[in-house]
């Protein structure tokens, strides 16, 4: 199952996003994250909430995407259990908030502050039981502001078994850092194992990352019975589209009913 990384020796075994803002926008290079900023104006000004009050992304990482909707002038803090990760996200956008925190609880977020919240490129993925799931669409439900939106996205089984059953990749980038990183997804257990070397002057550290990967369907009943969510839509990638047999992944948007008072 790790056929790359399993003959390396000297590893300190590490949990995860310890050390992985060392790499992280490197080993993420690849996503676009204009293009996610683009999607999710378009979703908010089709439900009329773009620019009607602040953002909040919910796992925001090192604060690209926070940077990037910025740009179209939506104004946007962020959360992540991560200090590392906060640290460079600061770096990028220090006029924003940002707090140490993230689902399922939000624990730092000051209620009804938010019209917008997002969990963006299967951050929610990191939910592996149910519980976890409907605690953490409740407590944001609870955070948003009457009228505001949740949206976030899943990946499908179709996704992981194209782009990551098998996957490896590895960068050099100095002369003091590099990462390796090897993908495995567990048919049985519907589980994405992620494990991301990174090398060091300090020595070798490998952290696992595992995402529990739901049926679109299931997710969408959980919604509807144990939430007080509104489901407005789920939509096929990047567009305003129904699914298909064939989606990748899914943008679930959700509405907390009621009117923002003044």
């Amino acid at each position: 199952m790790r056929s790359h990384l399993a003959d390396k020796k000297n590893l300190r075994s590490i949990p995860p996003y310890s050390m992985l803002a060392l790499v992280y926008d490197k080993m993420m290079e690849h996503v676009n994250y204009r293009k996610w900023a683009k999607y999710i104006a378009l979703i908010c000004k089709e439900e009329k909430v773009w620019k009607q009050g602040k953002l909040l992304d919910i796992g925001c990482g090192t604060g690209r995407f926070i940077k990037e909707i910025g740009r179209l002038g939506q104004v946007a803090d962020g959360c992540d259990p991560s200090s590392d990760m906060l640290k460079s996200a600061l770096k990028k956008v220090p006029e924003r908030t940002f707090y140490q925190c993230g689902l399922p609880d939000l624990v730092e977020i000051p209620p009804q502050s938010y019209l917008i919240m997002t969990c963006l490129y299967d951050t929610f993925n990191y939910l592996m039981e149910e519980e976890a799931v409907v605690n953490g669409l409740n407590m944001v439900h609870q955070k948003l502001l009457p009228g505001g939106l949740f949206i976030f996205d899943l990946v499908s089984e179709l996704h992981c078994r194209q782009y990551f059953q098998g996957y490896y990749d590895s960068e050099v980038l100095n002369n003091d850092y590099a990462y390796s990183r090897e993908s495995f997804y567990h048919e049985e257990d519907k589980i994405q194992y992620n494990w991301i070397r990174i090398y060091t002057p300090e020595g070798i550290f490998e952290e696992e990352h595992k995402q529990r990967i739901y049926d679109f369907s299931y997710i969408h009943s959980l919604i509807t019975e144990k939430t007080p969510f509104t489901l407005l839509h789920v939509y096929d990638e990047f567009s305003l589209e129904p699914l298909s047999p064939l989606s990748g992944r899914a943008h679930f948007i959700l509405k907390k009913e009621g009117k923002e008072s003044n």
